[in-house]
């Protein structure tokens, strides 16, 4: 699973630390090397322009052995809280790589119904919470990371770490995977739908919900849907959640109220697209792509295809199969209240291998 950590640098640059899963024995491997990943947003530099893609700067800074085995006993998922990145494994402590110190540390056993890799997870005052999918009996399960005491040591002295605690699952009628999620400017709670604003209403598939995490309680808001394909994010800039359209565009949409309720199928939030597409110009299609919040109406984009003339199946394995774009932008309202990409982005591209179907790529500001 290829995961990006985007680090502030100096003079406005920001460093780029990618983690990507390789082989069926393969490894997670964080990069870091700032002479060969460091993007800037004014930097006027595209790879895209050049149509040059590089490999990823080596010797990797930490590789992992990745889980073997089928589905879902080798699932494998990425979070991020503060300056540390996690790695959540099924039936398996969790691994913490701190991206300030360098250190790795060994944290607390994921919940046995955490399905990992098949899922949410959303940072909430400093506390993760993940909400994971079972596919077989169509059923989530929710639950939060924090830090905290924990039990005794051997000498009886109480111990401080990570701990998980199981929360309230979703409604009966929450029995379908989440497409697209937002953290309410409120900071307690989360709105996900469970069907993408394209799907048709009746399918019977699609609405939203929201849990607000101080009160542990979940929330029918009606049939609709986020404008978005998975996560957006709140811009105080803007005044709206951002989050990625479809076929590459970007939306902006006003911020839902939590204690809004319809029930009318073609609710849609007010809601601005950009016209300019960020998707970059392969032929083929995407095969993973994720957007995160770098803060001040920035963004970074991380999306994953197949390079150009190679056979699909040559596309797995060790073959270097795959190209991960990188890119760097802003957004803004234009006078006409349009939304606009601002002309100071970068994008950055590295050849990378592909073992996995179902990772999605992802970033992390740190």
């Amino acid at each position: 699973m290829p995961a990006t950590a985007v680090k502030r640098g100096r003079g406005g640059s920001s460093i780029c630390t990618s983690c990507w899963m390789t082989g069926p024995r393969g490894t997670a491997s964080t990069r870091s090397k700032p002479t060969a990943s460091t993007l800037t947003l004014d930097s006027g530099s595209d790879d895209q322009h050049s149509g040059a893609a590089r490999h990823l700067p080596e010797p990797p800074t930490l590789r992992l052995e990745c889980p073997v085995g089928t589905v879902p006993h080798p699932g494998m998922s990425f979070s991020a809280l503060g300056t540390q990145i996690f790695t959540f494994m099924n039936q398996r402590c969790s691994l913490i790589y701190d991206t300030k110190t360098a250190a790795m540390t060994i944290g607390a056993h994921a919940p046995a119904d955490m399905v990992c890799g098949f899922g949410i997870t959303v940072v909430v005052d400093e506390m993760l919470y993940a909400l994971s999918y079972h596919f077989r009996v169509k059923q989530h399960s929710c639950g939060v990371m924090s830090w905290g005491t924990t039990a005794s040591d051997a000498l009886q002295q109480p111990t401080e770490g990570w701990s998980w605690k199981t929360l309230p699952p979703p409604p009966p009628t929450f029995h379908r995977r989440v497409n697209s999620y937002a953290l309410h400017p409120d900071g307690c709670t989360i709105f996900m739908s469970t069907a993408n604003f394209m799907t048709a209403p009746s399918k019977g598939c699609m609405g939203t919900y929201s849990f607000n995490t101080k009160d542990s309680v979940w929330r029918w808001h009606g049939e609709w849907a986020l404008p978005f394909s998975g996560q957006a994010h709140f811009d105080r800039e803007l005044n709206a959640w951002v989050g990625l359209h479809r076929d590459g565009y970007i939306s902006a949409c006003q911020v839902a109220s939590p204690s809004c309720h319809s029930t009318t199928p073609t609710l849609q939030l007010d809601c601005q697209t950009t016209k300019e597409k960020l998707f970059c110009k392969d032929r083929k299609p995407h095969m993973g792509v994720s957007l995160s919040y770098v803060g001040m109406s920035r963004f970074c984009l991380v999306q994953r295809v197949e390079r150009e003339g190679l056979e699909e199946a040559l596309a797995r394995g060790d073959y270097a199969g795959c190209v991960l774009h990188i890119t760097l932008f802003g957004l803004k309202f234009n006078h006409k209240g349009e939304l606009q990409i601002t002309d100071h982005r970068s994008t950055r591209s590295f050849i990378v291998s592909r073992h996995k179907d179902h990772f999605m790529p992802v970033a992390f500001w740190m």
